[in-house]
C-alpha cells in the first residue's frame, strides 16, 4: 500500500543527467497518487520534461545544478520561497542535502522520505566499488520502496514531438547542413570525472575530416558552459547547441548518427530512441577503492565511431 500523501513535494537536487532517472520514478509516483497535488523541485531541464509528460502539477525550477557543486544560496532561497506557498504533507527527497532537509523537516514540518544509504556503504566496504550512476539508481529505487511502491522497469523513455524534430532540422539547415552529413552529438555531464574537453574536440575534428560529419556539442538545458569552453577547439562546421530547452536536446539526440557522452542516463535515453551511443564513461572508467580511475582513449572512441558511421552508410546504400 502506498505511503499516504495528498500534497507531495518531490525534491531532486541533482545535475540534469543524473536526475533524468526521476522521470520513470515520477511515472510510478503519479500512478500511485493519481489525485494528489504533486510539485517537483529539480533542475531546469528535468522540470521541463516532467511538465511535458504531464507527471506533475507544479514545478520549482532550481536552475542549472553543477556536478560536485556546493549549495547555492539563490537556489535555496528559491526552493524555500516557492515551497512555502503550498501545504505539503509529504516530502520525497531523492538527493538529500542539508538545505533540503532543513526545508522539509524544520520549515515545512512534513513527513520526509529519503534514500537508504547503508547498502551502498556495504558495497564499498566489500570492495565491489560503484559504477558511475549506480548510486543514483539505488537512491530512486530505495525511495520508491520506502513509499511502498515497486520500482519496476527503470527505463528512461523520452520521445521528441514532430515539431521538436522539425525545429532541430531547421537549426541544421540554417547552419549550412544539406542533410546528407552524419550528425555527431557531443555531451558531457561535467564534473571532476568527466571525459576531457580536448578529447571531445579531437573526435569532432577526426570525424569531420574523414566523414564530413557535423559535430553538435550540446549543453545541458539552460547552460552554455560546455559549448563555451569547446568553441575555440571545434571544426568550423560544428553547430553549437547552447542553453537548449530540454526538448531541443532530446530532438538532437534522436536525430544523431551517433551520441558520444560520459552521461549514462542520457546514453540510456538515446538507446531507447534507437540512436547509436558511445559511452565514454563505460566500464573502463569505473571507480574502485583499490585502484585508479581509467579513461577510454580517443583512438578507441574514434574506431567505434567509424564502425557506427560506416554501418549507417552501408545500410543507406543497401536501401537505395
Amino acid at each position: 500500500m502506498p505511503y499516504p500523501g495528498a500534497s507531495i513535494l518531490v525534491i531532486d537536487v541533482s545535475p540534469f543527467g543524473r536526475s533524468l532517472a526521476l522521470l520513470p520514478a515520477m511515472k510510478i509516483v503519479r500512478e500511485a497518487y493519481p489525485n494528489a497535488f504533486v510539485a517537483v523541485a529539480a533542475s531546469t531541464g528535468v522540470c521541463e520534461l516532467l511538465l511535458n509528460a504531464g507527471l506533475v502539477t507544479e514545478t520549482i525550477d532550481l536552475g542549472v545544478i553543477r556536478p560536485n557543486g556546493g549549495p547555492s544560496l539563490k537556489r535555496v532561497v528559491r526552493l524555500i520561497r516557492n515551497a512555502r506557498r503550498f501545504d505539503f504533507d509529504l516530502v520525497v527527497d531523492f538527493a538529500p542535502k542539508p538545505e533540503t532537509q532543513f526545508l522539509s523537516r524544520l520549515v515545512l514540518r512534513a513527513r520526509t522520505i529519503t534514500p537508504s544509504r547503508l547498502p551502498l556503504v556495504i558495497e564499498f566496504l566489500a570492495g565491489a566499488g560503484l559504477r558511475r550512476g549506480s548510486e543514483r539508481a539505488s537512491d530512486y529505487e530505495s525511495v520508491l520502496r520506502k513509499l511502498g511502491l515497486e520500482a519496476g522497469e527503470n527505463r528512461i523513455s523520452i520521445t521528441p514531438t514532430p515539431q521538436d524534430n522539425a525545429r532541430f532540422e531547421e537549426l541544421l539547415s540554417r547552419n549550412g547542413s544539406r542533410g546528407g552529413e552524419p550528425v555527431v552529438v557531443l555531451y558531457t555531464a561535467g564534473g571532476a570525472d568527466a571525459w576531457p574537453v580536448a578529447s571531445f574536440a579531437e573526435i569532432a575534428h577526426r570525424l569531420a575530416g574523414n566523414f564530413n560529419a557535423r559535430a553538435v556539442p550540446a549543453d545541458e538545458p539552460g547552460d552554455r558552459t560546455f559549448t563555451s569552453v569547446l568553441e575555440a577547439l571545434l571544426p568550423k562546421t560544428a553547430i553549437k547547441l547552447a542553453e537548449p530547452r530540454a526538448v531541443e536536446l532530446m530532438a538532437a539526440v534522436a536525430r544523431a548518427s551517433v551520441l558520444i557522452t560520459d552521461e549514462r542516463n542520457l546514453a540510456a535515453v538515446a538507446s531507447g530512441m534507437g540512436t547509436p551511443v558511445i559511452d565514454v564513461a563505460g566500464p573502463a572508467r569505473a571507480r574502485s577503492l583499490r585502484g585508479p580511475q581509467f579513461s577510454v582513449t580517443i583512438d578507441e572512441v574514434y574506431e567505434e565511431a567509424c564502425e557506427i558511421l560506416q554501418e549507417s552508410r552501408s545500410a543507406g546504400l543497401f536501401r537505395r
